[in-house]
């Protein structure tokens, strides 16, 4: 991680794993509740970028909390639910899709997102 970059206050990296194939499984977490902090309970952006200053990344994806399946996929599969009564006027604050551009990844308030980091990797002769 870059040395003069820190992760927000209200982030921490759950998991951070190399995998066989030299990409990364990561993990982040937003440690507040909505409305617990005045400041905290907020939306929070982390960096990519800074987090792997060293290597160039190449692609991102964002992958259920286990990590088994893209939640692209996941998401098209999800039920709908119908309640009856009266709609919760609470509204969700959630992260949205990585930019592949920026490489920020947002977390909502208790959000845990989970990413498969996967980086350009440079020749041998592009070394030299």
């Amino acid at each position: 991680m870059d040395s003069t970059y820190s992760l927000p206050d209200n982030v921490a990296m759950l998991t951070l794993q190399e995998l066989e194939d030299g990409s990364v499984l990561l993990r982040f977490a937003h440690l507040y509740e909505a409305g617990e902090d005045k400041d905290l309970s907020s939306l929070a952006s982390i960096d990519l970028k800074r987090v792997f200053p060293e290597k160039k990344i190449g692609k991102v994806i964002e992958t259920s909390l286990s990590a088994n399946q893209e939640r692209a996929a996941m998401e098209k599969k999800r039920l709908k639910w119908k309640a009856q009564g009266s709609a919760a006027d609470e509204k969700v604050v959630r992260g949205g899709p990585v930019d592949p551009s920026k490489l920020v990844v947002e977390l909502g308030p208790m959000e845990i997102r989970t990413f498969i980091v996967s980086f350009d990797h440079i020749s041998d002769k592009q070394q030299l």
